[in-house]
């Protein structure tokens, strides 16, 4: 089978091996679909250390049961989305439903743990999600970002939503735009939305961002509040990962704010203290997702609460995974936002 491996920085290739033999209890799936995570991309380039070459990435996959085990509680056939992050759910953590930090395991296609990526996966059946033929494997594999931007989201309580004034999202990735989404379906108003890409930012006026912001053209926290008539905003939720929209996303904050800090590019950020103290700022840290989340957020696409349709950009066959890894290092302005590479 073919097997897309990240071998060194900036160096993808496509490889020959053996299909995985199931052990007792797992399920062989034919992975169908594959989203390429901003993840993903950080890591191909070096930027990150949270992938160890050679090894094969991936972690938003939706396939198809090709072998079921003797007893196994799904049929061959079934369409299913896989839940990437390992659980034992008996420890602390996973009995407080925190199975996104439980230490049995990190998640699949992450450092030196092979991924998604290829042609079939061995999966046991606590980790799949079947879904009906009226959502595309593409749509399906959606789900694990949706589950991101989903616990993300839920950080803020309805109550507050309701009364906030305005509301700040930096970055306007795939996490990004589903942060806006899940906003906007919570009945969020007077919504923000930063970026660098007038391609992205435009995508984000469309799914229903009330106000943009083209950091790149003046400075952020005063646009915030010219936008605010400088109230600023109850809440922001930073989705990119670096420095300076971490700052970004405290100097966005009213007094009192709440900033959910979602990306995870750069390692060790700067933040002045002092602001976050003497205006008692909170921040809060997410880290992917719990079992339930990801299973509503599949719901959600299902019921099509949720539409993807203005994020799937790109398609490729995994066959041609070296060229899209390639086209997304330069993918400077932003065009290329969610991609997936079909098997």
């Amino acid at each position: 089978m073919k097997a897309l491996y990240y071998t060194g920085v900036k160096t993808m290739e496509l490889r020959d091996i053996p299909v995985p033999v199931p052990k007792a209890g797992e399920y062989l799936i034919r992975v169908k679909a594959n989203g390429i995570c901003g993840s993903d991309v950080e890591g191909y380039l070096g930027k990150t250390g949270r992938r160890t070459p050679p090894m094969i990435m991936g972690h938003e996959a939706a396939g198809i049961i090709e072998e079921a085990p003797a007893g196994g509680k799904y049929p061959r056939g079934q369409r299913v989305v896989v839940f990437p992050k390992p659980f034992c759910g008996v420890c602390d953590y996973c009995k407080a439903g925190l199975v996104n930090v439980c230490p049995e395991g990190i998640c699949m296609g992450v450092m030196d743990v092979n991924g998604s990526m290829t042609e079939y996966i061995t999966v046991e059946e606590k980790y799949l999600l079947p879904f009906s033929p009226d959502l595309s494997f593409n749509e399906a594999s959606m789900a694990e970002p949706l589950a991101v931007a989903y616990r993300s989201v839920h950080k803020i309580p309805q109550e507050e939503i309701d009364n906030a004034r305005y509301g700040m999202v930096i970055g306007a990735g795939t996490i990004g735009l589903l942060i806006l989404s899940l906003l906007k379906l919570r009945g969020a108003k007077n919504l923000i939305v930063s970026d660098v890409s007038p391609f992205r930012l435009d995508t984000a006026k469309n799914i229903g961002a009330d106000f943009t912001i083209n950091a790149r053209e003046g400075d952020l926290p005063e646009q915030v509040k010219d936008i605010t008539g400088g109230k600023l905003c109850d809440f922001s939720f930073e989705a990119v990962g670096i420095a300076p929209t971490a700052a970004h996303s405290l100097a966005s904050l009213r007094i009192g704010g709440t900033a959910v800090w979602v990306g995870n590019a750069q390692k060790m950020v700067e933040v002045n203290m002092q602001q976050i103290v003497t205006t008692e700022l909170t921040i809060k840290g997410n880290y992917v997702y719990d079992f339930s989340g990801f299973s509503e957020s599949l719901n959600l696409l299902e019921k099509q609460r949720i539409s993807t349709a203005a994020l799937m950009t790109n398609t490729y066959p995994l066959s041609e995974g070296v060229q899209a890894f390639k086209d997304l290092e330069n993918n400077r302005e932003g065009r290329m936002i969610k991609v997936f590479l079909e098997s």
